[in-house]
């Protein structure tokens, strides 16, 4: 289904506002429906996105928690949760400030103390965070919303680092939980990002599910990848796993699942002959294929990717 024909049946039926590559008209079906059930192309077992370099896990990640930079679809880096930086001139004195109002799903403010100690445990994970540690002079909190991060020599790449979409993403944690080593995983799920994760609902092979969280306070600009105003509109997102990939086509004809993430090219025939035909499905394999490929690996936020199309509209 296009973007122009799915917006055009979702505004109708005020369901989710989402631009499509995939099929999905179970959404349509389901009238004033405020949650999305998503079959996603692997199960959830982990979910620590520092100490694994799982997709998945990034993907949930992405809900959960924020980044101090997210890269637009041109792979530039643009601020998240920063509202300012400042560089020295010799290009080792970095100082961030963080946007006002930032606050943790348990009611937290996000304090520079947290992004502290998140970049460093990601540091220690992360290839550009270990070359970063590696020239680390200095990372200190300067105030409650400003932290410094000083070099013994220039990292031009600074902000991409902070920003890039490939795992591990530097996502920020309170400073408790960014305490744990970054070679065991942590125990405690609480970001400040545009969704909560339902960590009593969660079932490792079965289910995980992401509930709206109402004080995150996306960006103003327009979205761009992971970039600007990350504005959900879906009251929740049940992830909802799949043995294989006939029965997640199976269950997308059936309307028991709202979006099926990844579609290999022996389900394709099997979704057109369900009631729910569309004459984009009239495409190429190989072009189904790449819709598929293009949500599984690069991201979610990426064109083209389901949870990036969840947040793009109002």
């Amino acid at each position: 289904m296009d973007r122009r024909t799915f917006l055009k049946s979702t505004a109708r039926v005020a369901a989710l506002a989402a631009a499509s590559g995939f099929a999905t008209p179970a959404i349509a079906q389901r009238v004033g429906a405020r949650t999305v059930r998503l079959a996603p192309h692997a199960d959830l077992a982990n979910f620590d996105p520092i100490w694994t370099a799982a997709y998945i896990a990034r993907n949930a990640g992405l809900l959960v928690w924020d980044m101090l930079y997210g890269v637009d679809a041109t792979l530039t880096p643009q601020r998240q949760m920063v509202e300012a930086e400042e560089v020295s001139a010799d290009g080792l004195t970095w100082t961030f400030r963080l946007r006002p109002g930032l606050k943790f799903h348990d009611g937290e403010p996000v304090l520079a103390k947290d992004a502290v100690a998140s970049v460093g445990r990601w540091s220690a994970r992360d290839p550009m965070g270990q070359m970063l540690k590696a020239i680390q002079n200095e990372l200190v909190a300067v105030d409650d919303r400003s932290f410094r991060w000083v070099l013994r020599k220039p990292y031009p790449k600074m902000l991409f680092a902070l920003g890039k979409i490939s795992t591990p993403c530097c996502f920020i944690m309170p400073a408790r939980i960014a305490a744990t080593d970054p070679f065991k995983q942590i125990n405690e799920y609480v970001g400040s990002g545009p969704m909560r994760f339902a960590r009593s609902e969660w079932i490792p092979g079965a289910r995980a599910a992401f509930e709206k969280f109402a004080d995150y306070v996306p960006r103003r600009e327009e979205p761009s990848w992971l970039a600007g105003g990350k504005r959900i509109v879906a009251d929740r997102i049940d992830w909802i796993v799949m043995p294989d990939a006939t029965t997640g086509a199976a269950a997308l004809q059936t309307g028991e699942i709202d979006w099926l993430e990844f579609v290999v090219p022996d389900g394709r025939n099997q979704r057109h002959a369900g009631p729910y035909r569309h004459p984009e499905h009239e495409s190429s394999v190989p072009a189904v294929q790449r819709r598929a490929s293009a949500a599984r690996d690069p991201g979610c936020h990426q064109p083209g990717g389901v949870h990036a199309r969840l947040r793009r509209h109002r």
